[in-house]
């Protein structure tokens, strides 16, 4: 299971990545940031859908990573690992599902 965990995460990095890239193209591209030119940028599907998807692999990597130090580091500060794991998936989905709302409405 350990090495499916590594290639998602450096996947979703690489889309991360992507995503980071190609908006801070948009945003040092001339001309002025506007709410007209981000309404352009995200009227293309294209975009949606990758942002989208993109939004969905960093939360699951978040998740996975919380997972993942918290079971390095909970119980060497004894600290409640189910509850710390709730917590992260928590605030991970939350994140998706605000990301998703300013995405796609």
């Amino acid at each position: 299971m350990g090495v499916k965990q590594w290639v998602f995460q450096r996947l979703s990095n690489v889309a991360i990545v992507i995503a980071g890239l190609w908006l801070l193209y948009f945003l040092i591209s001339p001309g002025a940031i506007t709410y007209e030119t981000l309404a352009n940028l995200f009227a293309d599907q294209t975009t949606v859908i990758y942002f989208t998807v993109t939004l969905l692999l960093a939360g699951l990597n978040s998740i996975l990573a919380g997972w993942q130090i918290i079971g390095d580091y909970a119980g060497k500060f004894g600290l409640n690992h189910n509850f710390l794991v709730g917590f992260v998936s928590i605030v991970s989905l939350a994140y998706i599902g605000v990301g998703l709302c300013l995405l796609l409405f």
